[in-house]
């Protein structure tokens, strides 16, 4: 949602008073913005806008306690000045019973206006300020909800983060596959001060010569735009996008970045790359989390049990000290599928592995046995548990999804 940049709304269907009041206004340094009607200002008014309200009492349609009442319900914390040529006490006493923040009669000394109208917006800024912290405390609890841990790094990257989210400037996320990129683009936008949508876009599977398209489609109620695998862009996507990224009335960029943008093997263009690196926020590896592992394994634990209605299992010291011991190559998605696996019964299965790959030394059978297993594994995730349901998936008998489980480790006999 973009702002207005105006200071004063002058509402008075006398069209010589308004624009004569909006020019002092403008003389003395303030931006006001005329209307001749009450109807007109409602379609304009934000109730987040930090301004105040001059309108008249007397005028044709809707007088001023008619503005004042649709106000209110509109924009309730807006301020409110009401002015009449009338100067009638009980209208006075009346506009402050229905809300009003203060009363002026015409004709107005232009010095009690102008200190009227700037006491008035400095305590609408005050208002707003303390709105704004109030929420930055309440989102900050609710991230601690969404991006689990207690480490430094995590708390550290939860405040950039927090820092970042209301400010309408371009942010690219970075880091190793896995680790809650995308997660943390949609705190971003949900935790910033607009209301409108989010869209994304995956550059990994945009057709060659789609970006412009897909840039070219977003919808006008969008406030976030999340470009996501920004490194799998070519020269052409990389030029549309740097076109994009030029405009002024484009929504906010949120961008991702498997590994970083000093990475040798991502190839940005000069501009692009000065385009994108305003403010960046790196997402660390599960590794590096110290126990954040076993609070992360708890939460997942708990939805993949809500998920598939399962009980949760009896976690032992066994089944954790190779879980505190493994070095994530997956980040936090690998842990999360462990989470599932131990849910349905299917054991831990961490394998060691370099973040690389499978590594030169995968003979031909350990990469097959691999991926049969993983192959399993999904069927079995697909059908909640139920070795029935897998093996009708994978088209094969009941009896050798039971010894191709046995072959892989899956299970320690033939039967369930």
């Amino acid at each position: 949602m973009k702002h207005d940049a105006h200071q004063v709304y002058v509402v008075d269907d006398d069209q010589d008073f308004r624009e004569a009041t909006c020019e002092m206004l403008e003389e003395e340094g303030l931006r006001p913005r005329g209307f001749a009607g009450g109807a007109a200002l409602l379609e304009t008014l934000d109730p987040e806008w930090g301004g105040v309200i001059l309108c008249d009492i007397r005028m044709a349609k809707m007088d001023g306690f008619d503005v004042l009442k649709a106000v209110r319900a509109a924009a309730p914390d807006v301020p409110f000045i009401m002015i009449t040529g009338h100067a009638e006490m009980r209208l006075a006493i009346a506009a402050i019973k229905a809300g009003a923040y203060d009363f002026l009669e015409k004709p107005v000394q232009p010095d009690v206006l102008i200190t009227m109208l700037r006491r008035t917006l400095n305590a609408r800024k005050l208002v707003l300020e303390n709105k704004r912290l109030r929420r930055r405390i309440a989102r900050q609890g609710g991230m601690v909800s969404h991006l689990l841990g207690r480490s430094d790094v995590i708390r550290n990257c939860r405040k950039a983060l927090l820092d970042l989210a209301p400010l309408p400037i371009t942010v690219t996320i970075y880091g190793e596959t896995g680790t809650g990129k995308a997660l943390a683009a949609r705190m971003l936008h949900d935790y910033g001060e607009g209301a409108g949508g989010f869209y994304a876009i995956n550059c990994a599977t945009v057709a060659a010569d789609g970006l412009q398209a897909e840039l070219d489609g977003i919808p006008p109620e969008v406030d976030t735009i999340f470009v996501r695998a920004l490194h799998k862009l070519d020269n052409r996507g990389q030029t549309h996008l740097a076109d994009f990224l030029r405009r002024n009335d484009r929504p906010r960029a949120i961008l991702s970045v498997t590994g970083s943008l000093t990475d040798p093997e991502i190839s940005l263009s000069d501009e692009l790359l000065y385009l994108v690196n305003v403010a960046t926020v790196e997402i660390p590896p599960l590794r590096a989390r110290n126990r954040d592992v076993f609070i992360l394994l708890e939460a997942f634990l708990r939805q993949a049990a809500e998920r598939y209605g399962k009980r949760l299992p009896n976690v032992t010291k066994e089944m954790l000290d190779p879980i505190g011991k493994h070095d994530w190559p997956g980040n936090v998605r690998e842990l999360r599928n462990v989470a599932e696996r131990m849910i349905i019964g299917l054991g831990l299965n961490l394998q060691a592995q370099s973040r690389g790959g499978t590594g030169p030394h995968t003979s031909y059978d350990e990469a097959m046995m691999a991926f049969e297993r993983a192959l399993l594994e999904q069927a079995l995730r697909d059908a909640d548990g139920r070795k029935g349901v897998a093996a009708e998936t994978l088209a094969i008998p009941r009896k050798r999804l039971y010894l191709r489980m046995k072959a892989v480790g899956l299970l320690k006999s033939g039967q369930d």
